[in-house]
């Protein structure tokens, strides 16, 4: 489990909580996952958690703070069945549709086109070449220019090539159903502009419901979290004089000597 830190401010954003409750919750949040919480509940029963994102999910669980969740004051009790199907959806860190409506809508709000534009960037890249001479072993390296290509958003880049490609989300969610050995199972739905568009066929999403695609050709673009994530949209900035040379550029060759044992 993940060790929030959270702060007041953020802690007053969920969902209208009381100043005083925002309080206790940030303060034994930073205690660590795993701490119980009092509850005088009787029988069988789930309580309301609620993250910084504002998704919410009902679990079966008496912990302060859990998976990134803070343990609010509201529950709801549960059937056998119903025990069962929250432990599914704990396992397999399920959201209700229902329960998420407003989150749902403000993920998908923000979640606007944009275009990405190519650039090539050249560097040294090492070529190491090995001498053994008895005990001592020398490497040396070649830098060859070497050109790559990536992506940014930012239309100014002085390395532009010409090509861009516009970049869109689209939303996948997921239904449970009970296979014949009645077990649980998830069956996902296409991936969607809306995941209402679904129209309540699929009634759960996982809290990363979307990814970004080439809107022309359909294909998923290579982001983990985001388009700061992605390892190979390398920004201007970062490729520096050191390492960037022009195609002209001329080979350099580097002596490493070192002992064997």
């Amino acid at each position: 489990m993940k060790n929030l830190k959270l702060n007041l401010k953020k802690m007053i954003k969920l969902r209208g909580m009381p100043l005083v409750l925002a309080a206790t919750v940030m303060a034994t949040g930073l205690t660590g996952c795993g701490k119980k919480a009092e509850c005088d509940v009787k029988g069988s029963h789930a309580h309301l958690y609620v993250n910084e994102n504002n998704f919410v999910r009902y679990i079966d669980k008496e912990y302060l703070n859990y998976e990134g969740y803070e343990r609010q004051d509201d529950y709801i009790s549960l059937t056998d069945d119903e025990v069962e199907i929250r432990k599914f959806e704990d396992k397999k860190n399920l959201l209700r549709i229902d329960e998420n409506i407003e989150a749902i809508e403000a993920v998908q709000q923000q979640n606007h086109d944009y275009i990405e534009y190519r650039y090539a960037y050249t560097y040294l890249m090492p070529i190491p070449h090995y001498i053994r001479t008895g005990k001592t072993s020398s490497v040396y390296f070649t830098y060859i220019p070497t050109t790559h290509y990536s992506w940014t958003n930012n239309p100014n880049h002085s390395r532009l090539t010409g090509e861009q490609r516009r970049c869109h989300h689209v939303y996948q969610a997921y239904n449970v159903v009970m296979d014949e050995k009645g077990k649980y199972v998830l069956v996902p739905s296409e991936y969607v502009d809306n995941i209402f568009d679904l129209n309540g066929e699929y009634t759960y999403i996982k809290e990363k419901f979307c990814k970004v695609i080439d809107a022309e050709y359909g294909y998923e673009l290579d982001y983990e979290d985001g388009v700061e994530d992605d390892p190979d949209l390398i920004q201007e900035e970062e490729v520096t004089d050191e390492k960037s040379v022009t195609q002209g550029s001329s080979t350099e060759n580097k002596i490493l000597t070192k002992s064997l044992t």
